[in-house]
C-alpha cells in the first residue's frame, strides 16, 4: 500500500486469494466475488482510479485523499477467474503484481502447498496440527510453554 506523507490514508487496497467454491476453494483469507464486488462498492466506484492514471498522479504527487487503486499480489489464477471480470464489467485496471522468482527457473511453491492444504485438510489448523506431529514437534507444548512470550509480544504489536 501507498500512504501520503503524513502517512494518515492509504491509497491501495491488495488482494490475493478469492474463492467460487467450484474452481478455487474457500480457504483462509479468500473472498467470494460477492465480496469483492461489495468492497469495490463500500469504497465507491468514483473513488477507484485505473493503474496507469493512478501511476502518473503518484509520480506527480497529485494523488488526492479519497483516490486509491486496486492491486493483485502473486498472479493467482483466483484472481483472473473471479476478479478480473468484474474488473472488466465495472472497467477497472488494477495492478497485477507478479513472482519474479518464476523468470528464473524457480517457482514459487507457496501456491503448491496452499492448494494442497485446502484440499486435502478440513481446515489449517487441522493441516498445522499434522504439518507438526511429522515434525516431531507439539504445537501444543510450545504455545504453553511460551505463553507469556506470546501475550508480551501481541501486546507490544499490535498487528
Amino acid at each position: 500500500m501507498y500512504s501520503n506523507k503524513s502517512n494518515n490514508f492509504f491509497h491501495g487496497v491488495v488482494f490475493h486469494h478469492f474463492h467460487d467454491n467450484l474452481i478455487h476453494p474457500k480457504g483462509q483469507g479468500t473472498i467470494s466475488q460477492k465480496e469483492f464486488v461489495d468492497i469495490i462498492n463500500f469504497i465507491g466506484r468514483k473513488n477507484i482510479i485505473d493503474a496507469n492514471i493512478f501511476f502518473e498522479k503518484f509520480k506527480n504527487k497529485e494523488l488526492k485523499e479519497n483516490e486509491v487503486c486496486l492491486t493483485f499480489d502473486d498472479a493467482v489464477k483466483s484472481q483472473i477467474d473471479i476478479a478480473l471480470p468484474v474488473l472488466e464489467q465495472m472497467k477497472i485496471k488494477g495492478f497485477f503484481f507478479i513472482y519474479s522468482s518464476i523468470f528464473e527457473g524457480k517457482p514459487d511453491n507457496l501456491e503448491l502447498f496452499r492448494c494442497f492444504r485446502l484440499n486435502f485438510f478440513e481446515n489449517v489448523n487441522d493441516f498445522y496440527k499434522d504439518f507438526y506431529r511429522h515434525l516431531d514437534f507439539d504445537i501444543e507444548e510450545f504455545f504453553e510453554k511460551n505463553h507469556q512470550r506470546i501475550q508480551t509480544k501481541k501486546k507490544n504489536i499490535q498487528f
